[in-house]
């Protein structure tokens, strides 16, 4: 006898499938170009489709530390300090996500990275994305 239940779920199950796959397949191209933040993204969306397969989730680990290693490369020293490149009444007008927002307001000229990163109360990874993209942005910068 054949539950109602059954026939409902196996579909369902296939498209979950089939959607993580198609998230691994564009991850892997994602990689061979060297987008780690963007196959991050996917494997973070693949993983949160399919909780149970955990190897996964060992895919965003070492994805996050391989661009947390990205990131100190970008922002150098640790002792560095940054300094805003925009003035402090422009940034207002920046559409910055919070957290960057907030990271941006640690920002003095007289503390240097690594204290901003004890400071932030994040993550080393959360902080150090934060640090490299608005020196990227060219909103922050590094004396030479």
């Amino acid at each position: 006898m054949t539950n109602v239940g059954d026939g409902e779920r196996a579909p369902a199950s296939a498209q979950r499938d089939s959607s993580v796959a198609a998230l691994l397949r564009d991850a892997q191209e994602l990689l061979r170009d060297e987008n780690f933040e963007g196959a991050l993204d996917l494997y973070q969306a693949a993983a949160a489709l399919d909780p149970q397969r955990v190897e996964l989730e060992g895919y965003v680990d070492l994805l996050r530390s391989r661009l947390v290693k990205i990131y100190r490369e970008r922002i150098g020293s640790g002792r560095q300090v940054p300094k805003l490149l925009v003035p402090l009444d422009r940034t207002t007008r920046i559409n910055l996500p919070a957290d960057a927002g907030f990271v941006l307001s640690l920002i003095d000229g007289r503390t240097c990275f690594d204290e901003l990163l004890s400071l932030s109360g994040m993550g080393p990874f959360e902080a150090l994305r934060i640090f490299a993209s608005l020196l990227d942005a060219r909103i922050v910068g590094v004396a030479a």
